[in-house]
């Protein structure tokens, strides 16, 4: 029984990877696996073509870099990368040994065929099936393929877009596809803003009071901004085309429908700006307090990749840190005729939500400069209970900055928030103004790793480096698809005809051992995917060079069970012995073979060489599977297939030719 539950085991590893290797992309749950590659594999750059890029990192303080600061500018350009809207892309660290600093980055980004559009919208409101409908439906593209990242963005997959048409004086005939695209998404897609405007001289209810409200006397009301009055707000930032209305029975409280907010917070050079949206809100503060703001469906994020310039661009940009001030939503109501808290939202709920979600807070830029943060780095809290914590040192300039915006920040109950490349790091809240230029963050959720890895962001993004590329190449695929394809049917009609020596050569046991290496396979592939390891020219080795250990394995097995049954064995005995003698030599052989493995991948890591660290790991993991194949699975079939009527025929279990069964002397064999 024991024996018909191993091979049930072996026969449910066998067919799941079977289904992982025929559904070419797996996403469950958000985890999702394949592609479009053969068999959904991730193909590296050798295999599949792409672009390899070298950066030379030069600090331009005149200091040296530490290895923690190229570790925070890898990270950032890493980021930057798969912003674009690239998978499986590497970046490594060049030119460190084990005592110097390295100072070159070595960016490849694999599968630059097709373009990405990678977009954001806030408050979540567009799902990535309703964008793709409209691509495939409403723009005519049924390439278009939408999934959603980790970070929240969209990213469109297609096979191509078209650029801009010119005529011979370099006039645009007609626009891109994208571009066209953009302006379609946005008139699909409106902004809905809603803001509200305290009204003076009534005191607010307190929330939950479900005590009626008496109507706003005429006078106050009269004391509001009118419709005209944010209608002409609108029109000083350029903004006449907004749609406005005042929300009948709700005095101050306006509803504004437009299309498209430029939310970019820095010009051409680099300097911080105001963004479009921040614009609108300082000139709607000009006419009235504003106690409540709300915005849903803005484009915040649109980025074409696709191409070379387009990610060397990307990369090529300084790392752009930036201190906002973040207006959280009010804990009060905003007048007695505004429903609070807004959206159904219990008190406890609003309070959790009202710093935290985008749709309830506005961000404007601070005076702290990113250049005045002299150092960041991770520390632990001297309280009775230490915790860790960030702590953070600004220079003169920005230590009075500092305190100017966390004094404001203290007496609004707002926070402070912190953003990399625009995403966002911390948003800490603040007890009081923070003087003298050095403060600590700290949070519930924080780990000894988690403030390390702030700290270095923290650090590289106020670190000005400058990126010099120092080369630049495209890579085509050494074997490419097709070929690879006709490099795996090649495999196959090899692995068929040993398969086949196998059978005639060791009978019964050579049959075994088929069974075992296509199961070996199967699995083997299906784990591939599942992790996933990305497929290069060096991983193929190593598949090669595992699967040989697996052959090893099974010859090793019928040749010591050969000899148990020429010493006179019964076949299961003989069987039973076989393996337990076959098992040191592959033991040994094999465990020895995967500290190699682990060697290769820790000089690997250390000196960032990706293809000797891809050979070891699926070297490592090739050669574990075949220790469980060979001894596991084989041995449970051969035992079975045994205990059948085959098993009265030994000589079907002898590799031929059999020296005894031919000289009938057992004294004078020699295996």
């Amino acid at each position: 029984m024991r024996r018909f539950r191993g091979l049930v085991l072996v026969a449910i590893l066998v067919v799941t990877s079977v289904v992982v290797l025929a559904i070419p992309e797996i996403s469950v749950f958000g985890f999702t696996r394949g592609g479009d590659s053969t068999l959904g594999l991730t193909l590296g750059l050798d295999l599949e073509g792409g672009t390899h890029l070298v950066y030379r990192v030069i600090p331009e303080d005149g200091r040296a870099a530490t290895r923690e600061d190229m570790e925070g500018v890898r990270n950032i350009i890493d980021k930057r990368v798969n912003e674009f809207g690239v998978s499986e892309a590497s970046v490594q660290l060049l030119g460190g040994g084990v005592d110097s600093v390295p100072d070159r980055v070595l960016v490849q980004i694999p599968g630059q065929t097709g373009a990405t559009i990678t977009l954001n919208f806030s408050s979540d409101t567009v799902s990535a099936e309703t964008l793709e409908a409209f691509f495939q439906n409403q723009l005519g593209r049924p390439d278009a393929r939408v999934v959603q990242n980790d970070n929240g963005s969209l990213s469109i997959h297609l096979d191509e877009i078209s650029g801009e048409v010119l005529d011979a004086a370099g006039n645009i005939l007609s626009p891109s596809e994208a571009d066209a695209w953009r302006d379609a998404i946005i008139a699909e897609y409106p902004v809905a803003l809603q803001v509200g405007y305290v009204l003076p001289e009534v005191d607010p209810p307190v929330i939950g009071d479900d005590t009626a409200v008496d109507p706003v006397p005429t006078e106050i009301a009269e004391t509001l901004p009118t419709l005209e009055d944010v209608q002409a707000a609108f029109d000083s930032v350029g903004r006449s085309d907004a749609d406005i209305s005042a929300v009948p029975g709700a005095e101050g409280l306006f509803s504004i429908l437009m299309y498209g907010l430029d939310t970019a917070t820095t010009d051409d050079e680099g300097n911080l700006i105001q963004s479009e949206d921040q614009r609108i809100l300082s000139a709607l503060r000009e006419i009235g307090e504003i106690q409540f703001t709300s915005s849903q469906g803005s484009l915040t994020q649109w980025t074409l990749g696709g191409g070379v310039q387009e990610a060397k661009n990307l990369i090529g940009k300084t790392a752009q840190l930036e201190f906002r001030y973040r207006e959280c939503g009010d804990i009060i109501p905003p007048s007695e005729n505004i429903p609070w808290p807004p959206d159904g939202l219990s008190p406890e709920e609003w309070l959790g939500v009202r710093c935290t979600d985008p749709a309830y807070f506005t961000e404007s830029a601070t005076e702290i400069d990113a250049a005045d943060l002299a150092d960041a780095f991770p520390d632990v809290s001297q309280g009775a209970i230490p915790r860790p914590i960030v702590t953070l040192v600004f220079n003169d300039e920005g230590a009075d900055a500092f305190f100017d915006v966390t004094d404001r920040v203290a007496r609004q109950n707002d926070r402070l928030a912190i953003y990399l490349d625009g995403e966002e790091l911390v948003a800490p809240s603040v007890q009081a103004g923070i003087s003298g230029g050095r403060a600590i963050i700290e949070g519930g959720n924080f780990t000894s790793e988690g403030v390390r890895t702030i700290a270095i962001q923290l650090r590289s993004g106020s670190l000005p480096v400058s990126l010099e590329l120092i080369q630049e190449r495209n890579v085509d695929a050494v074997l490419g698809k097709d070929s690879l394809q006709k490099s795996l049917f090649a495999g196959g009609v090899g692995l068929v005809m040993l398969l086949l020596f196998m059978i005639a050569y060791y009978k019964i046991p050579g049959l075994v051992a088929s069974i075992a290496l296509i199961g070996y396979t199967i699995m083997l592939l299906g784990i591939f995917k599942m992790i996933p390891v990305t497929m290069t020219l060096s991983g193929a080795a190593a598949i090669i060079l595992s699967l040989g250990f697996a052959v090893d394995a099974n010859i090793l097995i019928a040749e010591r069970t050969k000899e148990e049954l020429r010493s006179g064995r019964s076949l299961l005995p003989a069987i039973t012995a076989g393996f337990d003698r076959a098992w040191p030599s592959i033991r040994d052989g094999n465990m020895s073979t995967i500290i190699v493995a682990l060697v290769l991948f820790w000089f690997g890591d250390r000196f960032s060489t990706s293809v000797m660290q891809g050979f070891a790991l699926t070297l490592a993991i090739g050669v574990l599977l075949s220790m469980f194949t060979a001894f596991f699975a084989s041995r449970l079939l051969l035992r079975l297939i045994a205990s059948t009527r085959i098993g009265d025929k030994p000589n079907l279990f002898v590799p031929v030719p059999d020296q005894t069964q031919r000289g009938g002397s057992a004294t004078g064999a020699n295996s």
